[in-house]
């Protein structure tokens, strides 16, 4: 048996074809064909066929019992271990091909917004991160960190030390590097620094590491100060991990060992550069 299918069909191909194969559809033949006339028939469709297509599929004595060929097409036979595939030559993307009406573009769009909304992953954001004198709500905040993401990638970085009155304890002072007399030098008022922070942060949305530790501390220093704290959104990946990852730590450095993430070990817990680690981690996440 011998199958031919053409996409377009001169008149004078047609009356060939008609004589040794029957048309059951437009521009499909079948019949029962002798190899000589076979290969005669398919050398006459690719003489004739101009700019069309045609391809021609037949019983043969291989391990597919099948043999096909292919004219004037992207597409051709290839021999993979013995079996015959059909490789399509791909030089621009299904979606660059399609011309598809307004309507359905401006829908297709809608739905990757919604799907992206309800996912909960975003590609433009603000990282946060935050050291303290200590866990307790009457502990204050002695850094701020914050890094702007547009379309995955780092726009924008902030970090500001910020004054306090309190005694940073010795195990902060060992945890974090930062000393007294680097507040003092260094540092900023702690409402300058709340404000020009709160800024990067209203009204998008907010990426952190156990993020709920860090917003009690910032909304009770901005409500203090009377800023405004108003971000759009909060995704925290110490929750996305838990959803993702089976280990036994969901720690900063935890993770990002586990994800095979390089970064400073002796920057750990400083917020800028635990704002970047995180940034890093949760762009990994948003890949598994």
């Amino acid at each position: 048996m011998v199958v031919i299918t053409l996409s377009c069909c001169p008149p004078k191909l047609r009356g060939d074809l008609s004589r040794w194969m029957q048309e059951i559809d437009t521009g499909v033949y079948v019949g029962n064909l002798n190899a000589r006339v076979r290969d005669n028939v398919w050398d006459r469709v690719c003489s004739n066929i101009g700019n069309g297509h045609a391809s021609m599929s037949y019983s043969s004595n291989n391990e597919q019992k099948l043999e096909f060929r292919i004219h004037n097409t992207q597409w051709e036979p290839v021999d993979y271990d013995g079996i015959k595939l059909i490789k399509r030559r791909v030089t621009k993307s299904d979606d660059e091909n399609v011309i598809r009406p307004k309507a359905m573009t401006n829908h297709i769009n809608r739905l990757s917004e919604k799907k992206q909304k309800s996912s909960g992953v975003s590609d433009t954001y603000t990282v946060i991160d935050i050291e303290t004198t200590g866990l307790n709500p009457d502990d204050e905040i002695i850094e701020l960190g914050a890094v702007t993401v547009e379309n995955g990638s780092v726009a924008e970085t902030y970090s500001v030390l910020v004054k306090t009155d309190k005694k940073i304890p010795e195990a902060i002072i060992r945890l974090t590097g930062i000393t007294e007399e680097l507040l003092a030098s260094e540092g900023t008022d702690k409402s300058k620094a709340l404000s020009e922070f709160a800024m990067r942060c209203n009204g998008k949305p907010l990426v952190g590491h156990n993020i709920g530790f860090d917003l009690n501390f910032i909304k009770s220093a901005c409500a203090e100060n009377k800023i405004d704290f108003v971000p759009s959104k909060i995704i925290d990946t110490v929750k996305i991990s838990r959803k993702l990852l089976d280990i036994n730590s969901y720690s900063l450095s935890a993770i990002a060992d586990y994800l095979d993430l390089h970064y400073n070990k002796d920057r750990i817990h400083r917020a800028l550069d635990d704002c970047l680690l995180t940034q890093r981690i949760y762009e990994k996440l948003k890949e598994i």
